[in-house]
């Protein structure tokens, strides 16, 4: 009986292991699967993969969680969403919190960074304000998290155009093919300096919105310990020079 009890124990604790070893949560050491879009200066692709400060961010917290192996893929934003919501991937970036994500995605407490949408036009253009949106050309990203209250605007009084990503909006925009566009403060900066068109201005001041970017993970697969470590991690990390470093090797700015 002493035999067969302790042989029981024994298949439970390999039981209990390989669970542990399961999900987006593996033991350290472990190949991590990410998914992201390319979002220049937060994720580009380079000659060996994809870098970027995004990336440099999510692999150095996971590297303190002990971490040492990632498997990067990058795709469209619609096609990086799906890959997460079905669980090809542990862990998407940069993403916006949004109600209808947070149905099947975990989010941390902590965002890799916070960030300012606005509109783009011309130097010369006549649009200064919202309304000044009406009837005109306006470039989104398809399957990009813009307020509700900004979908509304522009489905009513926009011609809207959208497109896989902001590089396509910004080149549009720059041969006349766009009045306008939306897009988020530091990538608009970087793109515009990629098309090497001063033309190209943000308007400050019609922000759509500004709010965090986050690591996600999916809802069914993650353990919400490991959201909370990763959390606290990445909270950690921010208070470190090699996290002012990273910033301002990409944004130019220091905390």
């Amino acid at each position: 009986m002493f035999a067969v009890r302790k042989s029981l124990l024994t298949l439970l604790a390999v039981a209990l292991a390989l669970f542990a070893l399961s999900g987006a949560e593996a033991r350290a050491g472990n190949r991590v699967r990410l998914v992201c879009d390319i979002w220049p200066p937060y994720q580009f692709r380079t000659g060996t993969g994809v870098g970027g400060m995004s990336v440099e961010i999510v692999k150095a917290v996971y590297g303190r969680l002990g971490y040492t192996e990632f498997d990067i893929q990058a795709f469209p934003w619609k096609r990086a969403m799906d890959a997460i919501r079905f669980g090809e991937a542990d862990a998407l970036f940069s993403a916006n919190l949004t109600t209808a994500r947070a149905v099947y995605l975990c989010y941390p407490d902590e965002p890799l960074f916070e960030s300012s949408w606005v509109v783009w036009t011309r130097a010369g253009s006549c649009i200064l304000t919202l309304d000044d949106l009406r009837g005109k050309r306006l470039g989104v990203v398809l399957g990009y998290s813009y307020t509700d209250e900004f979908r509304e605007f522009i489905q009513a009084n926009c011609l809207v155009e959208e497109a896989h990503n902001d590089r396509i909006n910004f080149k549009k925009l720059s041969l006349g093919r766009l009045d306008a566009l939306v897009a988020e403060s530091g990538n608009g900066a970087y793109l515009t300096r990629a098309l090497n068109d001063e033309s190209i201005i943000p308007i400050p001041r019609i922000e759509i919105k500004k709010d965090g970017l986050y690591v996600v993970f999916n809802r069914k697969q993650c353990r919400e310990d490991f959201v909370k470590r990763f959390s606290e991690e990445l909270k950690a990390f921010k208070q470190t020079e090699e996290h002012r470093l990273i910033r301002a090797k990409y944004l130019g700015v220091e905390d």
